[in-house]
């Protein structure tokens, strides 16, 4: 009897090799947009596991914004958490739009830009205020790139909710925004700026969300580890570990199914397992 066991890292950005360039050392990186981002004590935000991801790269950086994590994460390979950000609760893209140059004044030259918006505009309005918010997404590229030409902007394309509160105009709110999201992308990078849309939309499932819209633990892994493949596609990751070090010296501590249940079984289905360093991987196993 064998087994084949076939790993999928969500990266979902058209590559599939590390960036050849050098990080760029000292970079500024700014999270921004709404709760998602922002996260609380009842649901998760990617930038935990973000930070952690980039640690493991050797990179030297900066999470910069106003805002502030009152949240106490644990401390990790002996550095203590960044809590800084711009994830504001309830903000649209036009409040994200109109405090965007008082932020960029506070804070300064920001070198690389993570956004997740659009998501309380499809909400608050439904489809009908999609075209509006691509327009202010729009006007955010371009502040942007006049705050720094060189800036590297990640900007999601969002995932839904939980599937019992997707009605059919919010559906078509979401497949508007992230068709548009994309061609934004495409059509407002530049020579020296790129614009990347990342998918965190893709075989998204409810067991990602703590509620109706909000990431628990598993959903915020899986968008962070997104935004770091999308990262490690343009920049050369430094872990001085190869993967396979690193799957060694890792334990399994839960498995679940796509359903987010535990499974008893390991065969013949799609797995998530969490390592004990918090990572995790998916995984079809044959048998």
């Amino acid at each position: 009897m064998h087994r084949i066991f076939i790993t999928a890292v969500a990266c979902l950005i058209n590559a599939s090799v590390f960036g050849q360039t050098p990080f760029p050392s000292g970079s500024k990186i700014l999270c921004l947009g709404d709760s998602r981002v922002e996260g609380s004590e009842t649901y998760h935000s990617y930038r935990y596991e973000l930070w952690r991801d980039l640690i493991d790269c050797d990179w030297n950086f900066d999470l910069v914004g106003t805002e502030s994590d009152p949240i106490l994460y644990p401390s990790y390979q002996n550095n203590i958490f960044d809590p800084n950000h711009q994830g504001i609760g309830g903000q649209t893209t036009y409040d994200v739009l109109s405090e965007l140059p008082y932020v960029l004044s506070d804070i300064g030259i920001v070198n690389i830009v993570l956004i997740c918006i659009g998501g309380n505009d499809a909400l608050n309005e439904g489809s009908s205020s999609i075209p509006d918010a691509l327009e202010n997404i729009s006007s955010i590229i371009e502040l942007l790139q006049s705050n720094n030409p060189q800036v590297l902007i990640l900007i999601e394309q969002i995932a839904p909710g939980l599937n019992s509160m997707m009605t059919s105009d919010l559906t078509e709110a979401l497949h508007i925004l992230n068709n548009g999201i994309a061609q934004l992308a495409d059509n407002q990078s530049t020579i020296t700026s790129n614009v990347v849309a990342v998918d965190m939309s893709y075989e998204w499932q409810d067991s990602y969300l703590a509620d109706d819209v909000h990431y628990n633990s598993i959903g915020a892994e899986i968008v962070a580890t997104r935004y770091s493949d999308a990262l490690k596609t343009i920049y050369q990751c430094n872990s001085v570990n190869s993967t396979l070090d690193l799957q060694k010296e890792k334990s399994i501590v839960n498995t679940f199914n796509l359903l987010g249940g535990k499974v008893n079984h390991t065969t013949n289905q799609i797995l998530f397992q969490i390592y004990d360093d918090g990572s995790v991987e998916k995984k079809f196993i044959v048998e």
